[in-house]
């Protein structure tokens, strides 16, 4: 009976593990995307936001990589971070000027 018992925790072992080893081995399989380059139909120029004196400002080329929905990406990417770089500017001026949160991290070290 107790071997029965232990040669099924074997094989439970073991089966764990090959399974184990098959779902990460496919995380190192390329995906099969199809690659499609479609231009887009709003000229740099003409979008929303597009100011002078430097209108068409892309020196990497980007705004011309995929399709329109990849350029949308990338500007709702641009805004987020530019977002972050903001508060963290204030942030860091804030702490400058001496204004600190009143309590304490550990013992020793303040906000």
């Amino acid at each position: 009976q107790s071997l029965q018992i232990h040669l099924r925790t074997i094989n439970m072992k073991a089966a764990t593990l090959i399974l184990a080893f098959a779902a990460s081995a496919s995380a190192f399989v390329p995906a099969q995307q199809a690659r499609t380059s479609v231009a887009t139909n709003m000229k740099v120029d003409e979008m929303p936001g597009a100011t002078g004196p430097f209108n068409g400002f892309d020196p990497l080329g980007l705004a011309t990589l995929g399709s329109e929905s990849t350029l949308s990406w990338f500007r709702a990417a641009e805004l987020k971070h530019s977002r972050v770089a903001m508060l963290a500017t204030t942030g860091y001026l804030v702490q400058a000027a001496g204004i600190h949160f009143p309590g304490m991290l550990s013992s020793d070290v303040s906000f």
